[in-house]
């Protein structure tokens, strides 16, 4: 499955049958050659969102203990799959 998100929009993903859905924000590009992305993570009332910088031509990215295949990075969108 392939998720295209868009700069400030939250994807909540659930990734395999028995695992909890979460939600991930993409902040786009801080440069040419990095881009930001963020989990949302919360507690009951408490929740965090940090944000984790990856090489723009990284090809897979580990989010949450997650991994996804990076498939295009635009400073306005990016697409990851399965």
């Amino acid at each position: 499955m392939e998720y295209q998100i868009y700069v400030g929009t939250i994807m909540k993903i659930k990734k395999g049958l028995m695992k909890k859905s979460f939600r991930i924000l993409y902040c786009g590009m801080s440069n040419e050659n990095t881009f930001v992305m963020s989990p949302l993570t919360t507690s009951g009332y408490q929740g965090f969102s940090p944000n984790i910088y990856y090489k723009a031509d990284s090809r897979v990215i580990q989010i949450l203990n997650r991994d996804f295949d990076v498939i295009e990075v635009t400073p306005e969108y990016i697409i990851l799959g399965d």
